[in-house]
């Protein structure tokens, strides 16, 4: 199987677009790369692109990629495209072929299950992959669909479907996968659409953040044991959310703040002023005991019939010692192991609580979710957030 480039390039006009025309192949002995990107064009859709044969074999899947077994997207066969495409987020100018935004929303690399037979595969339309990417991991299958008459499609549709596996996550596969935020700049679609053309590392191998600040050095030696107390960062109340570039919003869960320590097979729960909840919360301690080394910034809640905060029910669950159903809504990860990660920029820290949180047993992840944020206008998610009768928002830098 040969990849090719004519009909990449005799769709675009170079002179208009930014994006490349493409040259390269692959470097000898190099992982073979895989990355998603976002494409706000006449429909958002997801562009699944893997590295093969010196290009970037790509798909159009029509949604977001669900983590859930059961769930199949559809994904049509495109153009092959260059490796420099997989360090491209900007925006193609109206009038050009595949007009619209495109953000970096995966990337990562692939291996091939069998790799002794890909080619074969791809003829035969059945590939299996192992994933290691920011947001996707684990055992995935693209497989194309056949006409009536037992023929391939003419469209090369196929269908991307995740394995059963450790990283499978059935019946909420789709939870947390609509995220609009680039994995390597941190930018929502409508701030790439605001600024200017971007491009990051072709070859994101390691899963290390790009460009980051060297992290301060561990306040503990020890790694092993939870982490002492760590202040915490304060809102300010303010009338109106920022509207400027550079923000992202989250949704004010009505709970208890609280920051959660684990090392060693034990974990500590203490309050926004440091004062230790532990046996306050017996379930969620329990459960983070056996979570890796780190120290998490979120908010616990009740949550009602309808899955809405409710503080009433929360001091009543406290009163009544019945706190079991309650949940933990992680948004911020303060450190990782005995790394320190309080200097980086949100947009990393973010992506590594994400990684982390994908990395925790099911049984134990059951009280604790991800706190996703918008990088919508501000006010537009605080008329959502006052639509479903929720506290408010809450606005942070992406650069804080």
């Amino acid at each position: 199987m040969r990849g090719e480039l004519e009909t990449y390039r005799n769709k675009r006009r170079f002179a208009e677009t930014p994006e490349p025309k493409g040259a390269k192949g692959r470097a000898k002995g190099a992982a073979r790369r895989y990355l998603i990107q976002r494409h706000a064009a006449t429909r958002l859709h997801y562009d699944f692109r893997i590295e093969q044969d010196g290009v970037l074999k790509s798909w159009a899947v029509t949604k977001a990629p669900s983590r859930d077994p059961s769930v199949k997207r559809l994904a049509v066969e495109v153009e092959d495209h260059p490796l420099e495409y997989g360090g491209f987020e900007g925006t193609i100018p109206g009038g050009n072929y595949g007009a619209g935004t495109v953000q970096m929303w995966d990337a990562g690399t692939w291996t091939p299950q069998s790799p002794e037979t890909l080619d074969a595969d791809f003829a035969k339309g059945s590939v299996k992959m192992w994933l290691e990417g920011e947001r996707l991991k684990g055992g995935w299958a693209l497989v194309r669909l056949k006409s009536d008459r037992g023929k391939p499609s003419k469209r090369n549709n196929w269908l991307l479907i995740k394995e059963k596996d450790e990283h499978a996550v059935p019946g909420e596969g789709d939870a947390n996968m609509e995220i609009d935020a680039s994995v390597t700049t941190g930018r929502s679609l409508a701030e790439i659409a605001e600024g200017k053309t971007q491009w990051t590392s072709s070859r994101p191998v390691s899963r290390k953040a790009p460009a980051k600040p060297k992290p301060r050095a561990a306040v503990t030696a020890k790694a092993n044991t939870p982490h002492a107390f760590l202040p915490l960062q304060m809102c300010k109340a303010v009338d109106y959310p920022p509207g400027d570039a550079g923000w992202v919003h989250e949704i004010k869960f009505d709970g208890y703040r609280l920051q959660v320590s684990t090392g060693g097979g034990r974990a500590t729960v203490r309050t926004r002023n440091g004062l230790d909840w532990t046996a306050k919360f017996p379930e969620l301690a329990a459960d983070a005991a056996t979570w890796p080394d780190a120290v998490i910034d979120g908010e616990l809640c009740a949550l009602d019939a309808e899955h809405r905060p409710n503080f009433s029910a929360l001091q009543a669950a406290i009163s009544d010692q019945a706190t079991g159903p309650l949940v933990y809504f992680a948004f911020d990860l303060l450190f990782e192991g005995a790394e320190d990660l309080r200097d980086l920029p949100l947009s990393h820290r973010k992506a590594r609580l994400q990684a982390y949180l994908d990395r925790i047993a099911r049984g134990a992840r059951k009280r604790v979710r991800y706190v996703d944020h918008f990088g919508s206008t501000g006010q537009a998610v605080l008329l959502s957030a006052c639509r479903m009768d929720l506290e408010g928002v809450i606005s942070k830098k992406l650069d804080a």
